[in-house]
């Protein structure tokens, strides 16, 4: 049941659609599904009283209801989907009262199809609840002055129970469906976009949200300065340890690095075991990355210091940056990706932390070459690293 009511209301979705479009595909496929069996026992009503022609009108508003939903489901069609919605639900309400016989005799049926401007409005249509309002007064207008047929003979108790019944259904029904456009459009985007942040950073989670073609696989090539802190002696640590202890620790640990991180613009890649990796100058470019990532990488040393020489000693981060062109974007399958920077840039950011000490940041020439007066340079000499035949210069970084 969960498995088709969960594809009824994505039908007509498609991938390149933003999260306003798609909520509004979303909620007008509900109201449809909530109106429609209204719309079924209705005509059940007047049909078990032996006025046919009456029980035509809320089946043929199904029949069409329906018909737009398949067609929706087939075409993708948004725009005709909603005149298949709404032009029935504005007309057949009027059509059903003349054929009652009018205002008394049909209970003021009529009345449901003010909800159809309701539920533009409601769905962000403002053209097009004006033109259904004008629509409404129109029709209202022509069915005071419009002779009408003969009305059936209908049982006293349904004629006079539909008038309170239409009088307090509709304002209950608007009531009902404002509460859940509303409560389902904000929630549902304050949802998203705190499931997204949680696992994104600002820059990437407002871009992703901005522009979900984002979210594809592929990249492109863009200048960055990658970081990469790693805790020294973690496996050490971590042997003595109750699982539960190490995850606490990282969780001290990372719940410093990660914000020292995005205080200075950085988006924070990954976090493998004991390590985080983070870029600078994407997804967003940043004319001063690489004094940033310096400056968040001595932030880290920083405020973790306290953590490493306190009553129970932790391990300490060693950390290596470097600068340079990166394939920047997502990785991985349709299922499972990761937003990430790939290249021999992020390679050697990784064994520059390899060379760094306990409590080092160590840096790599292009990153060393444009830097702020923040910052002090002590050079380590060409090192060399693993994976490269030709030594490096490094450099170790402190602030000025």
């Amino acid at each position: 049941m969960g498995e088709t009511l969960g594809r009824l209301l994505t039908i007509g979705a498609e991938p390149e659609d933003d999260e306003d479009t798609r909520l509004r595909k979303v909620l007008l496929v509900v109201a449809a599904l909530i109106i429609t069996p209204l719309a079924v026992a209705w005509g059940a009503l007047y049909w078990t009283v032996g006025a046919t022609a009456a029980a035509a009108i809320p089946w043929l508003y199904v029949g069409i209801s329906v018909a737009s939903l398949i067609s929706f489901g087939l075409t993708h069609s948004y725009r005709w989907f909603a005149i298949g919605q709404f032009a029935p639900y504005m007309t057949l309400p009027f059509v059903l009262m003349w054929i009652l016989g009018g205002f008394a005799a049909g209970s003021v049926v009529a009345v449901w199809a003010g909800l159809a401007p309701v539920t533009a409005l409601l769905l962000g249509h403002r053209r097009a609840a004006v033109v259904l309002v004008a629509a409404y007064a129109g029709l209202m207008a022509a069915s005071a002055v419009v002779p009408t047929p003969v009305p059936p003979t209908l049982p006293a108790w349904l004629r006079d129970g539909m008038v309170p019944l239409n009088l307090t259904g509709v304002p209950a029904l608007a009531l009902v469906l404002v509460w859940l456009f509303s409560g389902s459009r904000e929630g549902s985007l304050t949802s998203v976009r705190r499931i997204v942040r949680r696992y994104f950073s600002p820059d990437l989670a407002a871009l992703l949200l901005t522009d979900p073609r984002r979210a594809e696989l592929g990249g492109e090539i863009a200048l960055v300065t990658v970081l990469f802190a790693d805790l020294s002696s973690y496996s050490t640590y971590a042997e003595t340890r109750a699982p539960s202890e190490v995850v606490a620790m990282l969780n001290e640990y990372f719940g410093i690095a990660l914000p020292a991180i995005l205080e200075q613009g950085g988006l924070p890649t990954q976090l493998a075991g004991d390590a985080v990796m983070a870029v600078f100058g994407a997804p967003k470019p940043q004319a001063d990355q690489r004094s940033r990532a310096c400056a968040a990488a001595l932030a880290i040393v920083e405020r973790t210091e306290a953590l490493a020489t306190g009553t129970r000693p932790g391990p300490r981060f060693h950390i290596g940056i470097n600068s340079g062109p990166a394939l920047v974007g997502n990785i991985g399958s349709d299922a499972y990706q990761n937003f990430t920077a790939i290249g021999d840039t992020t390679n050697l950011a990784a064994r520059l932390g390899g060379v760094a000490k306990p409590g080092e940041v160590v840096i790599g020439p292009v990153t060393a070459a444009d830097l702020d007066g923040r910052f002090e340079l002590s050079p380590l000499g060409p090192v060399t690293v693993k994976g490269r035949v030709e030594p490096t210069q490094a450099y170790s970084l402190r602030p000025a």
